[in-house]
């Protein structure tokens, strides 16, 4: 039997991005990695537009850190050069954080693309038959995934993909996340393109929202421009001047 070292993937309640579920029962756990081709070895984010990776979220936050940046760069690493352990680990992950949410009485959920956007139903399928009785959530500018029950995704539009977005929406019933121009504490718009907006900036947890091919929605879910997208010209984020239903 292969032994492994015990090396933590996922952070519990270290972000902005999760901790706001914690008010809704939701304890996530959340794995980042680095995103896109930034590792100059691997591409995690094979439909990264230009606006995206300019706008992208990896050094918000404690992100700011060279440190975290070495961490997210070497976890990216232990996945693509050893990748049993990495899985193992993951696994091992899992399973502390349920045994946490079960000692706060909370409910366990899992992202694991904080700032990728790897394929995990095809890259470790068998992670969501063993956690069956967990959610795992994500955002993805892959088209059309077709995910386990268990694995909620929120399309993310860009400047480049808007026929892809209106097929998620339309066709996969799924919700479409959309980058608005708008201040912290300035409202949104309430309808876009014709479907009810949702703020998505309330709480990271999607799949309370539902609208993954069953139930309802689908819905737009609209996040405000933060760290360098406030500053985003390049259509990715859109600017109050060119709301419109």
């Amino acid at each position: 039997m292969t032994r492994h070292t015990r090396k933590r993937l996922l952070g519990v309640g270290t972000d902005s991005k999760t901790i706001k579920g914690e008010s809704q029962g939701i304890l996530t756990g959340i794995l980042y990695l680095t995103p896109s081709d930034l590792s100059g070895k691997w591409n995690l984010c094979r439909f990264a537009s230009d606006g995206c990776r300019k706008a992208c979220l990896n050094s918000a936050g404690r992100g700011a850190f060279s440190n975290v940046q070495k961490a997210r760069l070497a976890k990216t690493a232990y996945l693509f050069e050893n990748r049993p352990a990495f899985l193992w680990n993951l696994s091992k992950d899992i399973e502390a954080l349920e045994g946490k949410a079960q000692r706060l009485a909370m409910t366990p959920t899992v992202r694991l693309n904080g700032t990728s956007d790897v394929l995990w139903e095809r890259l470790h399928p068998a992670l969501f038959q063993s956690f069956s009785h967990l959610t795992f959530y994500d955002y993805t500018k892959h088209p059309g995934r077709d995910t386990p029950d268990n694995y909620h995704l929120t399309f993310s539009r860009s400047e480049k993909n808007a026929e892809d977005c209106g097929r998620e929406l339309a066709r996969h019933n799924r919700n479409v996340a959309v980058v608005f121009g708008v201040k912290k504490g300035s409202p949104l718009p309430t309808r876009f393109r014709g479907y009810e907006l949702l703020d998505g900036d309330l709480s990271d947890c999607r799949f309370l929202d539902n609208g993954n091919g069953k139930g309802p929605g689908p819905y737009v879910i609209g996040l405000r421009a933060k760290g360098k997208a406030i500053n985003d010209y390049s259509g990715f984020v859109i600017h109050p001047d060119t709301l419109m239903d």
